[in-house]
């Protein structure tokens, strides 16, 4: 079945200079480069299923630094290990030098932040069982 409108991609905004940063960081969450533009100032990654991108591109903003300002923009992971993945991101972080912060709405329901590089949103990682719900 063909959809019309379909879905194709979301942008986020990351601070200036660390676009090779996040591209290591959707690495680990099993993203690749599915497209390098000219310009090389944005890129998009992706995964395999399902056909959509995430838009990466570095601004000159400062990022928001109210978390619950920051949080109410996100994109959702489903993961059977939510904290797993979150303690996997972290250390990578930390390896790097890089500013980490976590929370979440539940315990099914997590998120991370790269405060000085996400400037307008986190990344939520959810438990499998909230698609039965």
């Amino acid at each position: 079945m063909k959809i019309d409108p379909r879905l194709h991609h979301y942008c986020q905004n990351i601070t200036k200079g660390n676009l090779d940063t996040v591209i290591e960081m959707y690495k680990l969450l099993k993203f690749k480069v599915v497209y390098t533009p000219p310009a090389k100032d944005w890129i998009m990654v992706g995964q395999d299923e399902p056909r959509f991108a995430i838009q990466i591109i570095q601004v000159d903003d400062a990022p928001i630094e109210d978390i619950n300002m920051k949080r109410q923009t996100h994109i959702a992971f489903l993961s059977d290990n939510p904290q797993g993945i979150i303690d996997e991101i972290k250390r990578w972080a930390e390896g790097k030098g890089l500013k980490f912060r976590e929370g979440g709405w539940s315990s099914l329901e997590r998120y991370f932040d790269l405060p000085d590089i996400f400037v307008n949103f986190v990344v939520e990682v959810m438990h499998t069982s909230v698609e039965e719900e």
